[in-house]
């Protein structure tokens, strides 16, 4: 007798609802994904050859990548105005996310041929001019910086739109989790590719790395956007600035975010280098840092998933963060008076634990503050302070070791000169967090987690 199936149930609208926005929420976490390959590559694989293989001053490549700090303030104002689109051939986020996209596939297509300029330029009798080769990089690399600022912008209103109010922070934490991992992967990926060096070698990685990422950012945002009704708004930009910085308690914990970043995120551009320098490592050996740093990350992710959601507040975890950093950037000291790489491998990995857990704890105490009035702004905000922050700390951190090399002529003592000082400034920021009022920040609510309902997601679980 043959059995009679069980027919299963009709998916309720709610079931189907979250099976629709989680496929959706994958596809746009292709975005994130690529946009960690180009990351990798700028902020990682070509500042190392300019410094440590060409011997291009560290405070020009820094020069170079802090592009990002001078227009940061691009980032809130873009996010503006896409509120106000009045749709643009019938899409209001779209267009700034293509833009964006565009933006960042032309620089990075364009960018090894930095490599070849500014090497040709600081050779003696160069027919191109140092200065002439310096203002060409220049230009690409402000097309990079405001295509990721642009385009992200774009993304992120895009992603906003199409997820409901209660599940925007899950929505939010899943896209930087993809981020991550793309850094992860392009970091190992670019480590095999450059195990034998060569500067068309390295061409030939981030041109392929521009078209993954265009690949991606065109299937991640495809027919993704959708009408809007938008309401009337007489506030102009700077007086909705100035309303979240009228309170007190704002102005105390962006003035935190911007010191704890500054000390979290000076080194950035040095850890390559010094891994060549300092520790004789290879291209490849140096490539892998990012996915320890990544590593790093995702812990960080772990433990704030367990912890934030039983506190009252999140800034608890920012005083762990330093705490942590502060032994990272130890162990990362203590590598150059030892020559080992264990300590300093060990140590890259501690300070990207650091770095997400101060990320994870700002950024939820900053959706749990905002409204639905204010949740753009306020993230907005967030993201124009972080960003203005990592790119003075790539300027500073690179030119303290410019100065400090030139007074002692030591190169070991340079690096370690910019860990001290990132080591002065984490602490300087658990001050101000010990200081800090403790009702300040206390809210009537505890945060909803980060990852909350992260185990909905296909595949995840």
């Amino acid at each position: 007798m043959r059995g009679v199936g069980v027919k299963p149930a009709p998916r309720t609208f709610i079931q189907r609802r979250m099976m629709t926005l989680n496929k959706r929420l994958l596809r746009l976490s292709l975005f994130q994904f690529g946009l960690g390959f180009s990351i990798v590559v700028f902020n990682g694989a070509l500042n190392r050859v300019l410094i440590a293989e060409e011997q291009i001053p560290a405070g020009f490549v820094g020069w170079l990548l802090s592009l990002g700090l001078f227009v940061a303030p691009v980032r809130a104002l873009m996010g503006f105005w896409s509120d106000r689109e009045q749709r643009t051939y019938g899409y209001r986020r779209l267009p700034y996310a293509w833009y964006g996209m565009m933006m960042v596939f032309c620089a990075l297509s364009a960018a090894p041929f930095s490599l070849l300029l500014l090497s040709k330029a600081s050779q003696l009798n160069s027919e191109v001019p140092f200065p002439v080769a310096f203002a060409l990089c220049t230009l690409i690399f402000l097309l990079y910086a405001l295509g990721v600022h642009i385009g992200q912008t774009g993304y992120l209103a895009l992603v906003t739109d199409l997820t409901p109010k209660r599940e925007r922070s899950q929505a939010m934490a899943f896209l930087w989790t993809a981020l991550i991992i793309g850094q992860i992967v392009s970091a190992l990926v670019i480590s095999l590719l450059l195990e034998e060096f060569h500067p068309i070698k390295l061409i030939q990685v981030m041109q392929t790395s521009s078209l993954v990422f265009l690949v991606l950012g065109v299937a991640a945002i495809w027919k993704q956007d959708r009408p809007v009704e938008l309401e009337p708004d007489s506030d102009d930009f700077s007086s909705k600035i100035w309303g979240v910085l009228s309170e007190r308690r704002m102005r105390l914990f962006f003035g935190i975010l911007f010191i704890g970043t500054l000390g979290l995120t000076a080194q950035d551009v040095l850890l390559e280098p010094y891994g060549g320098q300092v520790l004789g490592m290879t291209v490849s050996e140096t490539a892998r840092l990012t996915a320890l740093w990544g590593v790093g990350m995702l812990a960080a992710m772990g433990i704030a998933w367990r912890l934030i959601p039983r506190l009252d507040s999140p800034m608890p975890i920012a005083l762990l963060s330093c705490l942590v950093g502060l032994v990272g950037f130890g162990l990362i000291a203590s590598a150059s008076a030892s020559r080992q790489v264990l300590p300093f491998a060990l140590g890259a990995a501690v300070v990207g634990v650091a770095s997400g857990l101060f990320l994870i704890s700002t950024l939820s105490l900053v959706t749990s503050l905002a409204d639905t009035k204010t949740a753009g702004l306020y993230v907005g905000m967030w993201g124009l302070v972080q960003t203005f922050a990592a790119g003075l700390g790539a300027l500073g951190g690179s030119n303290l070791r410019d100065i400090v090399v030139r007074i002692t002529g030591d190169i070991a003592q340079s690096y370690t000169a910019v860990y001290l000082a990132e080591i002065v400034l984490i602490s300087a920021t658990m001050l101000f967090l010990l200081a800090m009022p403790r009702q300040a920040f206390v809210l009537r609510e505890r945060p909803v987690s980060a990852f909350a309902g992260l185990s909905d997601i296909p595949g995840s679980g």
